[in-house]
């Protein structure tokens, strides 16, 4: 089989070994695909990606904010949100909504590439252990019997 361009994945396969760039373009291309499978990859750019924007945007506000708060008339520091750091953290909040349906879809198809129920992501919200029921997850290697998820397996 020949593609257009032969570094170029089709988007109904994973992509084993994608750059930071080409991660992120099939994030967004993909942005409500369940089905299929997505590489290791794919889906740590996307969350080194989330972790820079919610992180970096967070610890800007915060700078922000220290250095345009006022004081109140007892010598404290207003406790107020400033409007600058106020604006960006609302917009860190449209891009954490912005993404809600790709990062779940992209979780899902990160279960699937290691042959596992993208259902499995409902772990995630386990109290106290999902985040680390997740992590281990999403580390799983890709596994062969992972393309009975792919749209055409080869059958």
């Amino acid at each position: 089989m020949t593609f257009p361009h032969a570094h170029e994945v089709p988007l109904h396969l994973p992509h084993p070994g994608a750059s930071f760039g080409t991660a992120v373009k099939r994030f967004f291309k993909k942005y409500a695909t369940f089905s299929g499978r997505a590489s290791r990859s794919e889906y740590w750019w996307v969350a080194l990606l989330n972790g820079l924007i919610l992180v970096g945007g967070s610890i800007l506000a915060t700078i922000i904010q220290a250095a345009t708060a006022g004081t109140n008339r007892y010598g404290g520091v207003d406790d107020e949100l400033t409007f600058p750091a106020g604006l960006l953290m609302f917009l860190l909040m449209l891009y954490l909504l912005g993404t809600i349906v790709p990062n779940l879809a992209l979780g899902f198809r990160r279960l699937h590439d290691a042959d596992l129920s993208g259902w499995f992501i409902l772990l995630g919200m386990v109290p106290g252990c999902g985040g680390f029921i997740m992590l281990i997850l999403t580390l799983q290697p890709t596994r062969p019997a992972g393309v009975r998820f792919d749209r055409n397996p080869g059958r």
